[in-house]
């Protein structure tokens, strides 16, 4: 795989770990514009990044994660409807099992999705009802309409060339005035640190791209976004991070979601019930000093003069 960053192409870089927990693969640094980024001896076909346990369809409904979610996308309907009080039409790409786009629909949202992954993409539909296109997108519109909003979710790291695609994205399928929010695993957060090479959120080869929070404004600067909100909180996944992380100083090693989703050892389920009161206030505080597992933010696509 050609040694380019996946911002600005520059192939001069520093090494930040290598031997990571796929072969051939290092964490590194690029020289020209500071942007940290996953380099393979090779990248799978997407059929095999996506098709194991890790992002296994699991049936979830009225369990407590599935009670964390809905709390937690509640709470980001309400922080966009501040934004855009007229509801509108919004756009969630890379929307998964529908979760979210499903809770916007009821909150007044008209919500289409884009999911490649098959059997996420059948879920929204069957489940949720929701509208999806299961289309790679490269260029053009989407569903022939400008939205009031367009939704990301952990989907900026796992692109090759995210400013290609997203400036297509956006420029053609935005409102002018239109909100997008972007979040992503915040490389910058105290459990990465903690974690170091073993960080659940570095999920290599699958992300390519590791931001930190002053990365992502650039980087959505360049692709004409004002930021108006930044978050650094997530309890599903900034608190379960923090959770792998303090289980990674006692030697754990392995996927905690993988294991959580097909597994679910009672061994696990302990460690994480004696870990929580720990991870939970350390999460929350690191959050405040803008160190959390998680960057969410909030722009305004800038007007065109």
């Amino acid at each position: 795989m050609k040694p380019g960053c996946p911002l600005c192409g520059s192939e001069k870089y520093t090494i930040i770990y290598e031997h990571l927990q796929f072969p051939g693969a290092s964490l590194v640094k690029c020289s020209h514009c500071s942007h940290i980024y996953t380099l393979t001896s090779y990248q799978p076909a997407n059929d095999k990044l996506y098709n194991d346990g890790v992002y296994k369809v699991v049936e979830n409904r009225d369990s407590l994660f599935d009670k964390i979610l809905n709390r937690e996308y509640k709470r980001v309907i309400r922080k966009i409807s501040s934004f855009k009080p007229l509801k509108g039409s919004l756009l969630d790409f890379g929307c998964g099992k529908g979760k979210f786009g499903s809770l916007a629909n009821k909150n007044g949202w008209k919500v289409k999705g884009v999911e490649t992954a098959p059997e996420r993409a059948e879920y929204a539909k069957k489940i949720y009802g929701l509208e999806v296109d299961t289309n790679f997108f490269t260029a053009g519109k989407i569903f022939d309409i400008d939205f009031d909003v367009l939704t990301l979710f952990h989907v900026a790291e796992h692109l090759s060339q995210p400013g290609n695609l997203l400036k297509e994205l956006i420029g053609q399928n935005v409102k002018k005035d239109g909100l997008v929010v972007i979040e992503v695993p915040n490389i910058n957060s105290l459990q990465a640190k903690i974690a170091g090479s073993k960080w659940m959120h570095l999920d290599v080869p699958r992300h390519i791209s590791h931001f930190t929070p002053s990365r992502l404004d650039q980087f959505a600067g360049d692709l004409g976004l004002v930021c108006q909100r930044t978050v650094f909180f997530s309890f599903h996944l900034g608190v379960l991070g923090m959770t792998d992380s303090l289980l990674k100083l006692f030697g754990y090693r392995r996927n905690i979601i993988y294991e959580l989703k097909n597994k679910r050892s009672l061994v696990l389920k302990l460690a994480i019930v004696l870990l929580l009161p720990l991870a939970f206030p350390l999460e929350f505080f690191s959050a405040m000093l803008k160190r959390g597992g998680i960057v969410r933010k909030y722009f305004i696509k800038r007007k065109q003069e």
